[in-house]
């Protein structure tokens, strides 16, 4: 909590701010689950929120400086709902979140902006059972393009894909993982406040291949066992005291 300017690159300054309230958020929420079917609604108010805001270093525009700042308020509404219904040898679980925020802020010359489309966001993870004790896991994630607060994300996909063997009794298990198969999973983001636009592209190494070795000296059923049983003769101890 100061107004101290710190360095993050040549073109990037992060400050403090002395001068921020709390924020107060009223919450509303509804959950449903029926069979198969989960359903979550959600309605947030937020008064005073705290947001990321940004101006110009003056004397030198190619200098952004960024800061936390409260703003009036801001509505959001939050959909999410998840199926999940196994099939033999294939349990698919799917999920799909929407969010929509409702939030006003300064544009260029006095004008007033507002958040745009929503977000929705997309994940279908899947588990098959193969032959020969094979498990393969398919999971795909996608988020559209939309708002949240006065930042816009760009849309991303990531496919990840993984298959595990098992061996002496579960004890020994092989793994071998592949994430984000398209290198489609970007963070893209930009932003508008007053005069001033913001791009941001973040890209990790997300595209990789992994193999994991796991080996159980003891298992879960095991040591349940031997903690029963402990509890079992420190109970009969303390009986015979």
């Amino acid at each position: 909590m100061n107004d101290n300017a710190v360095y993050t690159d040549r073109f990037t300054y992060q400050k403090g701010n002395l001068y921020l309230k709390q924020a107060l958020t009223h919450d509303l929420n509804y959950m449903l689950f029926y069979k198969f079917l989960f359903l979550n609604l959600n309605y947030t108010l937020t008064r005073d929120p705290l947001v990321t805001a940004f101006y110009s270093m003056p004397g030198n525009s190619a200098v952004t400086v960024s800061y936390m700042d409260n703003f009036d308020k801001m509505h959001n509404l939050t959909g999410m709902v998840n199926v999940q219904y196994p099939v033999k040898w294939w349990m698919p679980s799917l999920t799909l979140t929407c969010i929509k925020t409702f939030f006003h802020y300064p544009g260029p010359d006095g004008t007033t902006l507002k958040s745009g489309r929503p977000l929705v966001m997309l994940n279908f993870n899947n588990s098959f059972t193969l032959p020969s004790g094979f498990l393969l896991s398919a999971n795909f994630n996608y988020g559209s393009k939309g708002y949240y607060q006065l930042y816009e994300s760009k849309g991303y996909t990531s496919l990840n894909l993984s298959l595990k063997k098992s061996f002496l009794n579960d004890k020994l298990q092989l793994s071998l993982d592949a994430y984000d198969i398209f290198n489609k999973n970007n963070t893209r983001a930009s932003a508008r406040l007053h005069d001033i636009i913001i791009n941001t592209v973040g890209k990790e190494e997300t595209r990789k291949v992994g193999f994991t070795i796991t080996y159980r000296f003891r298992t879960e059923k095991k040591m349940n066992n031997q903690s029963a049983a402990e509890s079992e003769m420190s109970r009969l101890n303390m009986n015979n005291q």
